[in-house]
């Protein structure tokens, strides 16, 4: 009789369990750890950039604080500048625009015809400016603008007098278109402008000199001046 072997398995079928569950039962854990570990460590890195960015920040601040009032200081004396810059420049503005009168007024003295009286030799002012900004509807609130928006400003020369008749008023106006004054009056002769110059507002009888025998005309003439240009 030969011998047989026999294997016996003495497990139920209810304890037979794979290797691999073991393993992933012993990996999760590990692997927790570690990802515990790894997020403790990033957590205390950025905790601690966090720390150093505060305290560079105070630190900043600090010394943003300390120089306050010297930023202050400098600006106050910038804004300074600019504003005494912009009063020169408007100044500089002005003396461009300024005319001077001497000269030609007496040049006017010397061709004055000897009849003619002279009561009144006047350089009107300008209109009021207008500061209300383009767009506003009347009756709306606004806030007036610094100054006029033209750099042009038109100037007038009125003459008034008396005179026993027109003939002096003729001679005085002729004179007046010489060369000696091209850079005091300006010459437009044609009636549809609206820039006439000159423009005879009156003449007629001298209402205050009747009944004393003699016939005066009183006559006002005026005359459109070089324009003021407000420019550099």
């Amino acid at each position: 009789m030969s011998a047989k072997a026999y294997h016996l398995n003495l497990l139920k079928d209810s304890e037979r369990v794979s290797s691999s569950p073991v393993r992933i039962r012993v990996m999760l854990p590990v692997l927790a750890m570690f990802a515990v570990a790894g997020a403790v460590v990033w957590w205390g890195s950025l905790l601690g950039r966090v720390l150093l960015a505060r305290a560079s920040a105070q630190t900043l601040q600090a010394e943003i604080d300390t120089r306050k009032a010297a930023y202050a200081d400098v600006m106050e004396k910038m804004n300074l500048a600019n504003e005494l810059e912009s009063e020169l420049e408007q100044l500089k503005y002005y003396r461009a625009g300024r005319h001077v009168y001497g000269g030609v007024l007496t040049s006017l003295a010397e061709v004055m015809p000897l009849k003619i009286q002279l009561t009144r030799l006047e350089i009107p002012p300008p209109p009021p400016q207008s500061l209300v900004p383009p767009g506003v509807l009347p009756g709306r609130p606004y806030t007036p603008l610094w100054g006029p928006t033209g750099n042009v400003e038109s100037v007038s020369l009125v003459l008034a007098g008396r005179t026993p008749k027109e003939t002096p008023i003729v001679t005085l106006m002729e004179s007046l278109e010489s060369d000696a004054f091209t850079n005091l009056v300006t010459i437009v002769k044609d009636p549809r402008r609206s820039d006439q110059s000159p423009k005879v507002r009156s003449i007629r009888q001298d209402a205050s000199r009747r009944g004393e025998g003699s016939r005066m005309l009183a006559f006002e003439i005026e005359y459109r001046v070089k324009d003021r240009r407000f420019a550099k």
